[in-house]
């Protein structure tokens, strides 16, 4: 590691930049809706890019179709997509990539970076991902710096949509998967610092029923309840869908009226997850198909959209050894290296399902994720830029060589 010794120094005399960086980027309301603001970070993001060299590009994404609680699917703009190349014909090919929308909305009281204490912090989308953003840069600032470069290629993708489920960006994923060796996502790892080596799928829906109003104590009977049809898909999802395989979540229930009226508006969202693949294709078969079946027996209408499909991502042989290398570079850092498996998704799931090996979790040690309470590890900053930093190197100079099923 000696020969690596003054580049990882600098790294860690980054804090101080990478905190700066921080306190502007979380400042900025990238809500994965909030158009304007998503492109306002992504010009800052290009043009802090920029010094490093290599060809960018910013990519428009398709519009995000969204069902309404009344059944009507509604456009809503994307923000664009970054992309920047360097030396695309080097020997390794490495993808690095993150996200840089969050959960928060511009109406949100949470829309900024704060000190928690010494060790902590705190704002929206400090850790998921804006924090993970950062250690990218520096990484590459270190990696830019060092004669070791020529021998690797990279891709740097930033996209504005993964916490909705990356419905603009995942072809952009799948083709990004087709031309490297390997990938790094800047996700943030678990709270204790352990990294995430599987995941499971998900599966977001949209259900909305449309029946026919009407006054209860007059016309009673000429009403058509949308409520009625949804309870009871709700409460006959979990025995469908056999939990132990399955787990499924109902939220944001929706009906309109006042108690005096038929409600002929009913809607909710389901999310069900699985690490199995297969049983969770049937799954969303069975949604789609029990929630028309309660809608013919209502006599209302019924609109069903799948807002996300994400396959499980499972560790194989190939991954095995990414986690393997990396962990080694932890070791020679003296920083602790373990994996576990979460329930949780990222774009991830998309690059594995597409057959790039990827380690998706190097970005800040965090938590509180999609909270306000969300709070990032400020050692983190410099020590995982440089653990990720040293893999590359060791990987530009063959001191970590990849099997060969991982060369695309």
């Amino acid at each position: 590691m000696s020969s690596y010794t003054s580049s990882l120094n600098w790294i860690f005399s980054q804090e101080s930049q990478l905190i700066e960086r921080l306190h502007q980027w979380v400042g900025i309301n990238t809500y994965s809706l909030n158009y304007t603001g998503l492109n306002r970070l992504l010009q800052v993001l290009h043009d802090a890019f920029k010094p490093l060299g290599g060809t960018s590009q910013l990519i428009s994404l398709p519009s995000y179709q969204k069902l309404t609680p009344t059944g009507l699917l509604q456009s809503h703009p994307l923000g664009q997509a970054l992309s920047i190349r360097s030396r695309p014909s080097a020997p390794i090919q490495i993808l690095l990539a993150g996200h840089l929308d969050t959960v928060f909305s511009p109406s949100s009281p949470f829309q900024s970076l704060q000190q928690q204490d010494n060790q902590r912090l705190t704002g929206p989308g400090a850790a998921d991902m804006k924090g993970g953003l950062a250690i990218l840069l520096t990484l590459l600032e270190a990696l830019e710096r060092s004669p070791l470069k020529e021998s690797l290629g990279w891709e740097v993708l930033i996209t504005p949509d993964e916490e909705i489920g990356s419905p603009g960006s995942t072809p952009l994923y799948r083709e990004a998967a087709r031309r490297h060796d390997l990938a790094l996502i800047f996700e943030p790892a678990f709270p204790d610092g352990a990294f995430v080596d599987e995941r499971k799928g998900s599966s977001n829906f949209t259900i909305a029923y449309v029946g026919q109003s009407a006054h209860v104590g007059r016309d009673f009977d000429k009403g058509r309840s949308a409520v009625i049809p949804l309870t009871r898909l709700i409460s006959e999802l979990q025995s469908l869908l056999n939990g132990g395989e399955i787990t499924v979540n109902v939220a944001d229930l929706y009906s309109n009226g006042p108690v005096n009226i038929v409600a002929d508006i009913a809607s909710c969202r389901i999310n069900i997850r699985s690490s199995d693949g297969e049983a969770l294709r049937k799954a969303s078969e069975i949604i789609r198909s029990a929630a028309e079946h309660y809608a013919h027996a209502s006599d209302v209408e019924c609109h069903c959209h799948q807002d996300s499909f994400r396959l499980p991502k499972s560790l194989d042989a190939t991954s095995e050894f990414l986690f393997n290398a990396y962990g080694q570079c932890a070791q020679e850092l003296q920083i602790p290296f373990n994996c576990r498996a979460t329930g949780g998704v990222c774009d991830g799931n998309i690059l594995a399902n597409a057959g790039l090996p990827t380690l998706d979790t190097a970005g800040v040690v965090g938590g509180g994720l999609h909270t306000e309470n969300e709070y990032l590890l400020t050692s983190s900053l410099t020590e995982r830029a440089s653990l990720a930093a040293l893999f590359l190197f060791k990987l530009a100079s063959r001191e970590i060589i990849l099997p060969s099923k991982a060369i695309l």
